[in-house]
C-alpha cells in the first residue's frame, strides 16, 4: 500500500486540480561539456526517472512536474531527460527552473557547489539551494492543490483519504518521520489555496536564512510551532502530520560525479573518484529522433543536427 492512509479516496479532493512537484539539482554550474563520442553524462539517477514516471502512472489525473536547472545540464542532457521522463506520459513534464524569474535572477541559485564533502552536512551550498527551491516550485501554477515530495517519497498518495482529510480540514499536510507530530520534516507537503500565503512566507524566510548559511528545516518548524500550533485557533500538529516512509533509495547521489557523495552520513563505501555514469549514444540518438519528430521545420533540423556526435579534432600534419 502506498503511504498516506487507506487507499480509499476522499471525496473532498475529487474534481480539484492537483500538481505533484519533484526537484533535482546537479552540483556543477555550468554543466561540464558532453563527451565527444555521442554519449552524455547521466543527468540524474535512472531510479529517480523511474520514480517520477511511477508517480505519473499512480496519479493520471494530476500533473507531475520534475524541475531541473538547465544551466546545470547540457542541451543534449536536457533533450534526453525530457524524452526519458515524458515519453508515453501525458501528465508528466520536465520543467526548467530558469523559467521562474525568482529563481533565475536569485544569486543563491547561481552559485556552484565547491565543497567536495557536501554530503557530510546539510548546510553546504547545494542543500541551501534545494531547501529554498523546493518551496518555490511548490508555488508555481494555478492548481487546487499543490504537492512536493523528495525523490524517494514518490509513492506519496496525494489522493488518499488521510491526505485529503488533512487538507480538507486544515488546508495543508506536512510529512513527519515518526508520525503524530513527533518530528516534522521538510521532505514533503501539500496545500490548497487557503494556505498559499503560509508557503509564500515560508519561501521568503527560507531564502533569507539560506544567505545566513541555514537550511529550510528550522524555518518550517518555526512556521508550524510558532504559528499554526499557537494561539486561539491553534491546530493540533498531529492533525497535519503525515507519517512518511523512504524506499531506501541512495540519498541524492550525483551520478558519476567525482564528488558523488557515496558514504558520508548515509552509509556506503566512500570513493574519492568515480567513473562517469553515461547514457549510451544509441539512447541519446533515440531521444533526439523523437524530439525532432515532435517538432516542426527549422527546429527539427536544429535538433537533428545537435544529436550528431561532435567530430574529433584532427591534428595538422603540416610542419610548424
Amino acid at each position: 500500500m502506498l503511504f498516506g492512509g487507506k487507499n480509499k479516496k476522499d471525496e473532498s479532493g475529487e474534481g480539484k486540480s492537483k500538481v505533484l512537484n519533484f526537484l533535482w539539482l546537479n552540483l556543477d554550474l555550468p554543466a561540464p561539456p558532453d563527451p565527444e563520442d555521442g554519449t552524455i553524462r547521466q543527468p540524474l539517477p535512472e531510479e529517480y526517472i523511474k520514480n517520477v514516471r511511477s508517480a505519473g502512472k499512480a496519479h493520471p489525473a494530476a500533473e507531475i512536474d520534475l524541475w531541473v536547472d538547465s544551466k546545470r545540464l547540457t542541451e543534449r542532457q536536457m533533450v534526453y531527460l525530457k524524452y526519458a521522463v515524458e515519453n508515453g506520459m501525458k501528465n508528466v513534464h520536465l520543467k526548467d527552473l530558469r523559467s521562474i524569474p525568482e529563481y533565475d535572477k536569485e544569486k543563491l541559485y547561481n552559485k556552484a557547489e565547491t565543497d567536495p564533502n557536501w554530503r557530510n552536512t546539510y548546510f553546504s551550498t547545494i542543500w541551501l539551494q534545494v531547501d529554498a527551491a523546493k518551496i518555490l516550485i511548490s508555488l508555481q501554477g494555478d492548481f487546487g492543490q499543490h504537492f512536493f515530495a523528495d525523490m524517494d517519497h514518490y509513492h506519496l498518495d496525494i489522493e488518499s483519504e488521510q491526505v485529503q482529510k488533512m487538507i480538507g480540514q486544515h488546508g495543508l499536510m506536512i510529512g513527519s518521520a515518526y508520525g503524530g507530530g513527533a518530528s516534522i520534516e521538510n521532505q514533503l507537503w501539500g496545500f490548497d489555496q487557503t494556505r498559499r500565503k503560509f508557503f509564500e512566507q515560508y519561501c521568503a524566510t527560507a531564502l533569507k536564512q539560506a544567505y545566513k548559511g541555514n537550511n529550510g528545516y528550522e524555518p518550517l518548524l518555526d512556521k508550524v510551532y510558532g504559528g499554526l500550533a499557537k494561539g486561539k485557533n491553534a491546530i493540533p500538529v498531529s492533525e497535519i502530520c503525515l507519517p512518511i516512509e523512504s524506499k531506501g533509495m541512495a540519498h541524492a547521489v550525483q551520478p558519476g560525479h567525482e564528488w558523488s557523495g557515496k558514504g558520508g552520513w548515509w552509509g556506503g563505501e566512500k570513493k574519492e573518484k568515480e567513473a562517469p555514469a553515461v547514457v549510451s549514444a544509441a539512447k541519446v540518438a533515440k531521444a533526439f529522433k523523437a524530439a525532432a519528430a515532435n517538432d516542426q521545420g527549422v527546429k527539427a533540423a536544429v535538433v537533428q543536427s545537435a544529436a550528431a556526435p561532435k567530430p574529433k579534432a584532427v591534428k595538422s600534419q603540416m610542419a610548424g
